[in-house]
């Protein structure tokens, strides 16, 4: 596990189950950013709503975009597996940025908990 000043990594950013997102996605709450480059979500597709900010970008969006961290909505990062978007969380949160989470297991866990409950095609 990642530590950081003797925590573990689920301490320091909040982790989100793939079978809350469909709650989250309906209610927007959360700002979702994929920070897989265009190329990833081309071939296999994004979360509905999620914003495309592609990881070596997350800086200058962070630093440049204040319309998206502006807001009272918490930010949850995505990407494919779920490493970088946690790596993306913590430079938010290094930023300053509040209520910052990651979706455990990335856009892939979402896909497979999708496949089995059926809707494959959200």
């Amino acid at each position: 596990m990642i530590a950081q000043k003797g925590r573990t990594y689920k301490e320091v950013i909040g982790q989100i189950t793939v079978d809350s997102l469909d709650a989250i996605i309906a209610e927007k709450s959360y700002t979702i950013i994929d920070v897989r480059n265009p190329k990833g979500i081309e071939t296999q597709g994004s979360i509905p709503g999620a914003i495309n900010v592609p990881f070596d970008s997350i800086d200058k969006f962070i630093e440049e975009d204040n319309t998206v961290f502006n807001n009272d909505n918490s930010i949850l990062f995505c990407c494919t597996g779920g490493v970088m978007s946690y790596m993306a969380a913590m430079k938010a949160q290094e930023k300053g940025v509040k209520n910052v989470y990651n979706l455990e297991g990335g856009h892939s866990a979402w896909l497979k908990y999708k496949n089995k409950t059926g809707n494959e095609n959200e």
